[in-house]
């Protein structure tokens, strides 16, 4: 695990990363919070990020044939369907203690503030989702900000559905893993070439092939996960980096984590039992 220290430059992570010759690496915000069941949603990750890979290289090859006159018939609620394929939540298969998630990847995108879904891909599915997953909060409780839309994946997908795709259009470098690839690349990218706006509106065009002199065969691979396993936290009382003040008013809590590390963190330091739920179930729609 690589923290980053407040006034360093954003490529300093890279350089250490490439310096011990780190296989991977993950980054966190210093304000990054998580869901005490981690360990289970990890483990149903690593299960559907090791196999997303081969899917998006087969994907791709399929979307150079010209596209079927009949999927322009299609609703958006098929088109997310044919586009996905399930892993069962706690699947029994062992993880290997070696690449747990896998290597085939530049970037893991794992905390962040908004994410569209990749292009829909109906004939050659691109899109993992793990189902009935009780660490996701109900549809109306997913979006980024109080004040926000809600996040598409809640009108496409069934209640408490985690999709992990390709990254599109991602916002907030909350949470990100990188290979020793990645990292080399990254590093290329900002600390040597070009730097010239917001990190993680760097980094979402680096993703999504935007760059400067980017080629298609040459694209790198960074996949996120909706809802992110990781988002920011907004203190009561203490200040933060991002204060999170909007039409809305100061923002408290932790958009998408259910029961928040950070929040029962007195209660885990007294010994209390119980932990305080964020984002309940409407039991009336229930």
């Amino acid at each position: 695990m690589v923290i980053g220290e407040v006034g360093e430059p954003t490529w300093m992570p890279f350089e250490r990363i490439i310096q011990q010759n780190l296989t991977t690496a993950l980054i966190l915000e210093d304000d990054a919070d998580w869901d005490f069941r981690i360990r289970s949603i990890l483990t149903d990750f690593s299960h559907g990020v090791r196999r997303l890979p081969e899917l998006i290289t087969q994907s791709e090859l399929h979307s150079r044939n010209p596209p079927e006159a009949s999927d322009e018939k299609l609703s958006q609620l098929e088109l997310a369907k044919r586009s996905s394929i399930s892993v069962p939540p706690l699947s029994g298969r062992s993880i290997p203690k070696s690449g747990p998630y896998g290597r085939d990847w530049d970037v893991l995108w794992l905390g962040h503030c908004g994410a569209q879904l990749s292009p829909s891909s109906p004939h050659s599915p691109d899109r993992i989702t793990i189902p009935n997953d009780p660490t996701v909060p109900e549809p109306q409780h997913l979006k980024p900000m109080s004040q926000a839309k809600l996040d598409q994946l809640g009108s496409l997908y069934p209640p408490h559905t985690r999709v992990i795709h390709r990254a599109n259009s991602t916002l907030c470098t909350i949470a990100y893993a990188v290979t020793q690839s990645g990292a080399r690349k990254l590093l290329y990218e900002f600390g040597i070439r070009e730097f010239n706006k917001g990190y993680d509106f760097a980094v979402s065009d680096f993703c999504n092939g935007l760059t400067r002199g980017a080629k298609r065969e040459t694209m790198p691979l960074c996949i996120t996960v909706q809802p992110p396993i990781f988002s920011h936290h907004f203190p009561v009382k203490m200040k933060s980096d991002i204060m999170g003040v909007g039409a809305g008013g100061k923002e408290v809590g932790t958009r998408y984590v259910r029961w928040s590390v950070r929040m029962n963190l007195e209660r885990l330091v007294k010994g209390e039992e119980g932990i305080v739920e964020q984002w309940e179930d409407d039991k009336k729609a229930s």
